[in-house]
Protein backbone atom coordinates (compact mmCIF):
# COMPACT_ATOMS: atom_id res chain seq x y z
CA UNK A 1 0.00 0.00 0.00
CA UNK A 2 1.41 3.45 -0.92
CA UNK A 3 -0.28 6.74 -1.94
CA UNK A 4 0.26 5.96 -5.58
CA UNK A 5 -2.04 3.13 -5.41
CA UNK A 6 -4.85 5.14 -3.83
CA UNK A 7 -7.44 6.77 -5.85
CA UNK A 8 -10.02 9.33 -4.56
CA UNK A 9 -13.28 10.36 -6.31
CA UNK A 10 -14.78 13.54 -7.04
CA UNK A 11 -16.70 13.28 -3.14
CA UNK A 12 -13.08 12.39 -1.89
CA UNK A 13 -14.18 8.36 -1.40
CA UNK A 14 -11.21 6.19 -1.95
CA UNK A 15 -10.52 3.72 -4.21
CA UNK A 16 -7.43 1.62 -4.25
CA UNK A 17 -6.16 1.07 -7.61
CA UNK A 18 -3.02 -0.78 -9.53
CA UNK A 19 -3.01 -4.19 -8.06
CA UNK A 20 -2.93 -7.62 -8.84
CA UNK A 21 -4.38 -10.69 -8.42
CA UNK A 22 -3.33 -13.02 -6.07
CA UNK A 23 -3.68 -16.92 -5.39
CA UNK A 24 -4.80 -18.18 -1.68
CA UNK A 25 -2.20 -20.18 0.00
CA UNK A 26 -3.80 -23.24 2.22
CA UNK A 27 -4.15 -21.64 5.94
CA UNK A 28 -1.12 -21.80 7.89
CA UNK A 29 0.99 -20.45 5.39
CA UNK A 30 2.73 -17.75 6.98
CA UNK A 31 5.41 -16.90 4.79
CA UNK A 32 6.04 -17.75 0.95
CA UNK A 33 8.67 -15.52 -0.68
CA UNK A 34 11.89 -14.50 0.34
CA UNK A 35 12.79 -12.28 -2.66
CA UNK A 36 12.08 -8.78 -1.76
CA UNK A 37 9.87 -6.82 -3.83
CA UNK A 38 8.27 -3.12 -2.92
CA UNK A 39 8.81 0.52 -2.01
CA UNK A 40 11.15 1.59 0.28
CA UNK A 41 9.99 3.93 2.94
CA UNK A 42 6.66 1.35 2.84
CA UNK A 43 7.62 -1.99 3.76
CA UNK A 44 7.54 -3.37 7.07
CA UNK A 45 10.88 -3.95 9.03
CA UNK A 46 10.44 -7.95 8.92
CA UNK A 47 9.61 -8.01 5.38
CA UNK A 48 12.52 -6.14 4.52
CA UNK A 49 14.91 -8.31 6.44
CA UNK A 50 13.56 -11.72 6.07
CA UNK A 51 11.12 -11.47 2.37
CA UNK A 52 8.75 -13.24 4.10
CA UNK A 53 5.51 -11.57 4.06
CA UNK A 54 2.35 -12.08 6.11
CA UNK A 55 -1.05 -9.77 6.33
CA UNK A 56 0.89 -7.63 9.28
CA UNK A 57 3.07 -6.08 6.26
CA UNK A 58 -0.16 -4.51 5.23
CA UNK A 59 -1.07 -2.92 8.21
CA UNK A 60 2.39 -1.59 8.30
CA UNK A 61 2.56 0.26 4.85
CA UNK A 62 -0.86 1.36 5.68
CA UNK A 63 0.15 2.89 8.84
CA UNK A 64 2.64 4.73 6.78
CA UNK A 65 0.26 6.23 4.36
CA UNK A 66 -1.62 7.59 7.11
CA UNK A 67 1.27 9.32 8.55
CA UNK A 68 1.91 10.69 5.39
CA UNK A 69 -1.12 12.36 5.54
CA UNK A 70 -0.93 13.66 8.59
CA UNK A 71 2.46 15.27 8.54
CA UNK A 72 2.34 16.12 4.79
CA UNK A 73 5.77 14.26 4.74
CA UNK A 74 7.19 12.03 2.09
CA UNK A 75 7.63 7.98 3.17
CA UNK A 76 11.93 8.77 2.52
CA UNK A 77 12.70 12.35 1.81
CA UNK A 78 17.08 12.87 1.50
CA UNK A 79 16.49 16.42 1.13
CA UNK A 80 15.64 16.69 5.24
CA UNK A 81 17.98 16.82 7.70
CA UNK A 82 19.64 13.69 9.03
CA UNK A 83 17.32 11.98 11.68
CA UNK A 84 14.44 13.33 9.42
CA UNK A 85 14.74 11.26 6.21
CA UNK A 86 12.51 8.50 7.23
CA UNK A 87 9.42 9.09 8.16
CA UNK A 88 8.83 6.20 10.45
CA UNK A 89 11.62 6.90 12.50
CA UNK A 90 11.09 10.54 12.88
CA UNK A 91 7.68 10.15 13.81
CA UNK A 92 7.46 6.86 15.69
CA UNK A 93 8.81 8.57 19.32
CA UNK A 94 6.77 11.87 18.54
CA UNK A 95 3.41 9.32 17.99
CA UNK A 96 4.66 7.83 21.69
CA UNK A 97 4.80 10.87 23.03
CA UNK A 98 1.31 12.10 21.48
CA UNK A 99 3.32 14.97 20.27
CA UNK A 100 0.52 15.77 17.88
CA UNK A 101 1.43 19.86 16.91
CA UNK A 102 4.63 18.97 15.90
CA UNK A 103 3.36 15.89 13.96
CA UNK A 104 0.70 18.11 12.24
CA UNK A 105 1.34 19.29 8.51
CA UNK A 106 2.01 22.96 9.11
CA UNK A 107 0.42 24.09 5.41
CA UNK A 108 -3.12 22.81 7.29
CA UNK A 109 -3.19 25.66 10.06
CA UNK A 110 -5.86 25.45 12.01
CA UNK A 111 -8.40 23.49 9.47
CA UNK A 112 -8.99 20.69 10.72
CA UNK A 113 -10.68 18.23 13.27
CA UNK A 114 -8.45 17.35 16.24
CA UNK A 115 -10.46 14.20 17.00
CA UNK A 116 -9.84 12.96 13.88
CA UNK A 117 -6.47 13.96 13.59
CA UNK A 118 -5.77 12.14 17.01
CA UNK A 119 -7.60 8.87 15.78
CA UNK A 120 -5.31 8.64 12.58
CA UNK A 121 -2.47 8.97 14.46
CA UNK A 122 -3.11 7.20 16.70
CA UNK A 123 -4.28 3.78 14.62
CA UNK A 124 -0.48 5.41 12.15
CA UNK A 125 0.96 4.55 16.04
CA UNK A 126 -0.30 0.86 16.57
CA UNK A 127 0.55 0.36 12.68
CA UNK A 128 3.55 0.88 12.46
CA UNK A 129 5.32 -1.04 14.93
CA UNK A 130 8.33 -2.61 14.70
CA UNK A 131 7.03 -6.03 15.77
CA UNK A 132 4.45 -7.57 13.55
CA UNK A 133 2.78 -9.31 16.21
CA UNK A 134 1.61 -6.28 17.91
CA UNK A 135 -0.12 -4.78 14.87
CA UNK A 136 -3.92 -4.75 14.91
CA UNK A 137 -5.70 -6.43 12.45
CA UNK A 138 -6.96 -4.46 9.20
CA UNK A 139 -10.55 -4.44 10.63
CA UNK A 140 -9.42 -3.49 13.90
CA UNK A 141 -7.88 -0.04 12.20
CA UNK A 142 -10.88 0.32 9.85
CA UNK A 143 -13.27 0.51 12.98
CA UNK A 144 -11.17 3.05 14.79
CA UNK A 145 -10.54 5.36 11.74
CA UNK A 146 -14.72 5.14 11.43
CA UNK A 147 -15.02 5.90 15.16
CA UNK A 148 -16.85 2.41 16.27
CA UNK A 149 -14.03 1.33 18.61
CA UNK A 150 -11.24 2.49 20.65
CA UNK A 151 -8.28 0.55 20.46
CA UNK A 152 -6.46 0.47 23.66
CA UNK A 153 -2.22 0.50 22.85
CA UNK A 154 -2.29 -2.33 25.47
CA UNK A 155 -4.65 -4.92 23.78
CA UNK A 156 -2.61 -5.45 21.03
CA UNK A 157 0.41 -5.42 22.33
CA UNK A 158 2.72 -8.31 23.35
CA UNK A 159 3.76 -9.55 26.97
CA UNK A 160 7.12 -8.38 27.90
CA UNK A 161 8.64 -11.36 28.76
CA UNK A 162 10.34 -14.00 26.75
CA UNK A 163 7.97 -17.12 27.55
CA UNK A 164 4.36 -14.73 27.68
CA UNK A 165 5.89 -13.67 24.62
CA UNK A 166 6.24 -17.00 22.75
CA UNK A 167 2.83 -17.89 24.15
CA UNK A 168 0.98 -14.79 22.85
CA UNK A 169 2.31 -15.21 19.58
CA UNK A 170 1.25 -18.69 18.87
CA UNK A 171 -2.08 -17.74 20.11
CA UNK A 172 -2.49 -15.13 17.80
CA UNK A 173 -0.90 -16.32 14.88
CA UNK A 174 -3.73 -19.11 14.62
CA UNK A 175 -6.10 -16.77 14.82
CA UNK A 176 -4.22 -14.24 13.17
CA UNK A 177 -3.09 -15.93 9.71
CA UNK A 178 -5.88 -18.47 9.29
CA UNK A 179 -6.66 -16.49 6.18
CA UNK A 180 -3.44 -15.16 5.34
CA UNK A 181 -3.08 -14.55 1.23
CA UNK A 182 0.01 -13.74 -0.93
CA UNK A 183 0.77 -10.15 -1.84
CA UNK A 184 -0.13 -9.46 -5.07
CA UNK A 185 2.79 -8.90 -7.91
CA UNK A 186 5.24 -10.91 -5.84
CA UNK A 187 5.90 -13.34 -8.63
CA UNK A 188 4.43 -15.33 -11.59
CA UNK A 189 3.31 -18.05 -9.63
CA UNK A 190 0.90 -16.24 -7.47
CA UNK A 191 0.05 -13.26 -9.59
CA UNK A 192 -2.76 -14.87 -11.72
CA UNK A 193 -3.78 -11.46 -13.59
CA UNK A 194 -4.38 -7.80 -13.94
CA UNK A 195 -6.21 -5.81 -15.65
CA UNK A 196 -6.92 -2.08 -15.46
CA UNK A 197 -10.54 -1.53 -14.32
CA UNK A 198 -13.01 0.93 -14.98
CA UNK A 199 -14.67 3.36 -12.48
CA UNK A 200 -17.76 1.28 -11.95
CA UNK A 201 -15.54 -2.03 -11.34
CA UNK A 202 -13.73 0.04 -9.26
CA UNK A 203 -16.38 1.08 -7.06
CA UNK A 204 -18.24 -1.99 -7.27
CA UNK A 205 -14.61 -3.50 -5.57
CA UNK A 206 -14.11 -1.50 -2.96
CA UNK A 207 -18.49 -1.92 -1.66
CA UNK A 208 -17.87 -5.88 -1.97
CA UNK A 209 -14.42 -5.44 -0.05
CA UNK A 210 -16.10 -3.43 2.82
CA UNK A 211 -18.88 -5.58 3.08
CA UNK A 212 -17.49 -8.74 3.21
CA UNK A 213 -14.71 -7.06 6.09
CA UNK A 214 -18.43 -5.80 8.22
CA UNK A 215 -19.50 -9.84 7.62
CA UNK A 216 -16.26 -11.45 8.48
CA UNK A 217 -15.34 -9.75 11.73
Amino acid sequence: MRPNNILVTHDFEPLVGDFGLARWQPDGDMGVETRVIGTFGYLAPEYAQSGQITEKADVYSFGVVLVELVTGRKAVDINRPKGQQFLTEWARHLLEDNAVDELIDPCLGDRYSENEVRCMLHAANLCIRRDPHSRPRMSHVLRLLEGDMVVDSVSVSAPSSDSASRSWRKANDQQHYQDYSSPARQDSQRVVGRKQQSYDALRAAWDRDKKSISNRY
